[in-house]
């Protein structure tokens, strides 16, 4: 059988920040039901037993995610452990990562993610200045406690990666904000666009809207959602750095430079919405729910109830067929540009966002001969 990805929101959207631009919070409004409430042990227990039936011996990877997934406690995940040597009976290896922002992460939380050799993704945007967007909720600034949080991580040798939003803050201050993490020797980062939220109808595509939920805060989206000549700005200038560090052997990872690498000495990528088309996965919301996307997790992309039926069933239905189908679709702009290869169009839920095209097309003629150069 083909590697396994699951994607489980233990407690739905769920959250105790209420950073301006979360895209999960924005998603979830699109729902009937925004919650889908906190997902039991018993719960956890069926998706594992099912996700190893299908498996079969092969690849799973688990990846907890939000929400804030840390909400659920350290007994739920000291479950997940424990089920995990249980059901395992053909042996297949479990990767497991988890994307939290770090708020509630102590010594406690050290010992269950170093045991069970958890890689943490920690969201954070930079220092104090550039970092602003991510609050609590009652709007205090969270920096302090996400990077005290990074600093015990990183004293206690645990895997883990920085995740960073490309917001204007972000991409007017990159050089302070890569000084930054190269300073606290954060070595492994990901940069990811900042979402406009999305609002999906029954019957037509998704499309943007510009407003949250009545219980958040109505926000300005100039405040913070970049233009394709800005994304350019930032390509450039990351880029620079990056190269800078790789030169002098510093070995900084940015993984959509990373990636980006691969694919110009003609290796498949391995980050999601890199290679041309999506891939079977599945989003696990707390009720069950299962979707083809952690960024499609509304009523119009649901696939089922893993509590109702089996992983084989949910993958070979005829939504998340169409779903991986109209993602190989090649714009006519795309069929004739010479650096489609490295592009190949880009994830199709950020191109609702984004249109990169422009900004990818000035940035390649610069990084592509290093790119080459480089191994």
């Amino acid at each position: 059988m083909p590697p396994l990805h699951l994607t489980i929101k233990p407690v739905s959207s769920n959250c105790n920040l209420r950073c301006k631009y979360c895209f999960y919070h924005d998603l979830s409004y699109c729902r009937e039901a925004p919650s889908r409430g906190l997902l039991r042990a018993e719960g956890l227990t069926e998706i594992m037993k099912k996700a190893f039936d299908y498996a079969d011996g092969s690849l799973i990877t688990v990846s907890f995610q939000g929400g804030e997934p840390l909400l659920a406690g350290k007994d739920f995940f000291r479950h997940f452990s424990s089920i995990i040597s249980s059901l395992n009976t053909k042996r297949s290896a479990v990767h497991i990562a988890l994307q939290t922002n770090g708020v509630l992460i102590d010594e406690d939380w050290c010992e269950i993610f170093s045991k069970n050799r958890y890689l943490v993704g920690v969201s954070i945007d930079g220092d104090a200045v550039t970092n602003i967007l991510r609050v609590d909720t009652k709007g205090n600034d969270t920096f302090d406690k996400t990077y005290s949080a990074l600093k015990l991580l990183q004293s206690k040798k645990i895997d883990f990666n920085v995740v960073t939003v490309v917001t204007k803050p972000v991409v007017n201050n990159i050089s302070r904000v890569y000084s930054f993490f190269r300073k606290n020797k954060f070595k492994h980062l990901h940069f990811v666009p900042c979402l406009k939220p999305m609002e999906v109808h029954d019957i037509d595509t998704p499309e943007t809207f510009y407003q949250y939920g009545d219980s958040w805060e109505i926000v300005d989206n100039e405040d913070f959602y970049i233009s394709a000549s800005e994304y350019e700005d930032f390509l450039k200038k990351t880029f620079s750095l990056y190269m800078r560090d790789c030169i002098d052997g510093r070995g900084t990872s940015i993984r959509l430079f990373d990636n980006f690498l691969r694919l110009a000495h003609s290796q498949k990528a391995e980050m999601c919405g890199m290679n041309g088309h999506c891939t079977p996965q599945f989003a696990i919301e707390a009720d069950g729910e299962v979707y083809p996307c952690e960024l499609y997790c509304t009523d119009k992309y649901s696939l089922g109830n893993i509590f109702e039926t089996d992983f084989a069933t949910l993958e070979g239905s005829p939504k998340a067929k169409a779903f991986i189908e109209e993602s190989m679709g090649i714009e006519t702009k795309c069929k004739d540009c010479n650096y489609y290869r490295l592009c190949k169009n880009g994830c199709k839920r950020e191109r609702i966002s984004l249109d990169k095209c422009t900004a990818y097309k000035n940035f390649f003629p610069y990084a592509l001969p290093h790119l080459k150069r480089m191994k």
